[in-house]
């Protein structure tokens, strides 16, 4: 496996299970009283300026195959779970053919880019879905929750 794809797999991983703990933690947190929409702002503030400081230092970075074929396939998972999510809001998919949908979009999407198809590159892929999927989890659970009184 190109070394290149096995730091990806790896990135993933930790991204999912941050995710996953995340998933665990807050709920638990937020039933001990703890702000938690106060620490999610950090940290979203955080990871913005982390992002940040990656876009300014990516042009000094040595390219790499693997970096590149991450980006596409997480820009393509975003848009590919947005689209099937909107269609099953629609009425246009079923709720259970989502994953599968936004996998079909991916696919078609990163085949379309160039990419080949390879079994890591279908790990990636799966792990793009989940961890948008889970961003999107979040996302509606903020909207859902009302604002905690101090």
């Amino acid at each position: 496996m190109d070394a290149n794809i096995q730091t990806l797999l790896i990135v993933l991983i930790i991204v999912v299970l941050v995710g996953l703990i995340i998933a665990v933690v807050l709920p638990f947190l937020k039933k001990k009283g703890v702000n938690v929409d106060e620490v999610l702002g950090s940290v979203k503030d955080t990871l913005a300026t982390a992002n940040s400081a990656m876009e300014t230092l990516r042009p000094f970075l040595p390219e790499g195959k693997g970096v590149d074929t991450f980006d596409k396939i997480m820009a393509a998972a975003h848009v590919g779970v947005a689209n099937a999510e909107q269609l099953s809001h629609i009425g246009k998919l079923d709720p259970g053919e989502r994953k599968e949908a936004a996998r079909q979009y991916i696919n078609d999407a990163v085949k379309m880019m160039g990419v080949e198809m390879t079994p890591e590159v279908s790990k990636l892929i799966d792990g793009a879905i989940e961890a948008e999927v889970l961003d999107i989890g979040h996302k509606l659970l903020a909207e859902a929750e009302p604002p905690q009184k101090e």
